[in-house]
């Protein structure tokens, strides 16, 4: 049986988040194998620290090149592109059969529409994006002449033309060739992306899904598999169990509540450090936190996103980062880039119970991998906090007066006594 530190080590180690990162921007092929091991970056149109995908590879990184990412997904014949995973998400182009395969979310679809009109529709969007691409939903619908509105399953005004370029999307027929400036999708047809793919049987892309998800979580139960990129439960037991078989998947068991045990699965390739000493400012779309319930479960933390919490009911603010030191989730820090001021605005900054965590306090390692307190959790925020502004262009970091949590006073004072770690 996995222990909980051991547990969370392995997670860590697979998500390549359990060191510190080099000074510096990184080389060609860690970004490479970042991006490989990962598997997907959400996508989301929130913007207020920065473009959800972009900021899980800072957290691993550091100071890397957004462009880099950018091109990813916008050249030729794209190693990355965008496609319904986890949620919208840049997923490597390899799987994009697989999750063609298995991903058919029917609120987005044309389904409700009269046949002949959607194939009709379908055609000749079709015949446009094979002579102007790449195109926006705008731009066809400009084209095509069609206007007029439905009230999609979101509240968002969708023309008959958008509905079916998403059903188009949805079913395969399209491809996004990356997003513009005002994060529109840009649609082509799917040759364009990868001319020579073709969907798996479900099978088939099931298993190639839970192995990608396996890798990069290193440990995990069959409800955290099966959400790395939503399929069924059912599916990835299954999947889990033919991987086994296979010698891709072992079986372990993780300690539960109360005494009890947990099924779960490691991967073969799943390394277990001695130590993790990373040091990281993890956001709500992170690949490490996909799965709540793993979250809590591994490092005693519950994390909900305040953007979709009525602001009441908010307990941790409207936009917070988990803080990540050692092998501890130790803190939520609620930002926002203040572009126009050039500052990263501190809304609020809460310590996180070292009680709560499952099996122990686990390691908080400071610079000297010695079990951090409050103290050095705030200079190590402080310093990190300094690392984010600088990334994103800002120049100072300013915790607001009225920030809420019980770490904005320390944290203020400690900021302004540390000038050597400001951008």
């Amino acid at each position: 049986m996995l222990g909980y530190s051991e547990a969370r080590r392995t997670a860590l180690a697979a998500q390549l988040i359990h060191q510190r990162r080099r000074p510096g921007p990184p080389g060609a092929r860690k970004f490479r194998s970042t991006l490989d091991r990962l598997g997907v970056l959400q996508v989301d149109s929130v913007n207020i620290l920065a473009r959800a995908h972009y900021v899980p590879l800072f957290s691993r990184l550091g100071p890397y090149d957004p462009a880099l990412l950018d091109r990813l997904s916008h050249q030729r014949h794209p190693p990355w592109t965008e496609y319904w995973a986890h949620e919208a998400s840049l997923v490597p182009v390899r799987l994009r059969p697989a999750l063609v395969a298995v991903q058919r979310r029917t609120w987005m679809t044309a389904t409700g529409l009269d046949t002949q009109i959607r194939d009709e529709l379908s055609h000749q969007i079709l015949t446009l994006l094979s002579a102007y691409r790449p195109l926006t939903a705008r731009q066809v619908e400009g084209r095509l002449g069609h206007h007029g509105g439905h009230q999609g399953h979101w509240g968002w005004n969708w023309s008959v033309v958008k509905r079916v370029l998403e059903d188009l999307f949805a079913s395969g027929q399209i491809a996004s060739a990356g997003r513009n400036p005002q994060f529109e999708r840009r649609f082509v047809p799917a040759s364009a992306i990868d001319p020579a793919s073709e969907v798996p049987d479900r099978h088939a892309a099931v298993l190639e899904l839970v192995d990608t998800a396996a890798r990069a979580l290193g440990v995990a139960t069959e409800a955290s598999l099966a959400d790395y990129y939503r399929i069924t439960v059912t599916a990835a037991r299954a999947a889990a169990v033919q991987l086994h078989h296979e010698g891709v998947l072992e079986p372990v068991r993780l300690p539960g509540l109360r005494g009890t045990t947990v099924a779960a699965w490691r991967h073969a390739e799943a390394v277990t450090p001695r130590a993790a000493t990373g040091r990281a400012l993890v956001s709500p779309f992170d690949p490490l936190v996909f799965h709540r319930p793993r979250v809590e479960a591994l490092f005693g933390v519950r994390y909900r996103l305040g953007i979709y919490t009525p602001a009441p009911k908010r307990t941790r603010g409207y936009y917070s980062l988990l803080f990540l030191l050692g092998e501890r989730l130790v803190a939520q820090v609620d930002l926002k880039a203040d572009r126009a001021g050039k500052v990263l605005m501190v809304r609020g900054a809460w310590s996180e119970d070292p009680g709560a965590v499952p099996g122990g306090p686990g390691k908080a390692s400071g610079s000297g991998g010695r079990a951090a307190g409050v103290g050095q959790v705030v200079v190590e925020l402080a310093a990190e906090l300094g690392e984010l502004a600088r990334w994103l262009g800002l120049e100072d970091v300013v915790v607001e007066g009225n920030a809420d949590g019980d770490l904005p006073v320390e944290l203020r004072r400690t900021w302004r006594k540390l000038p050597e770690i400001r951008p």
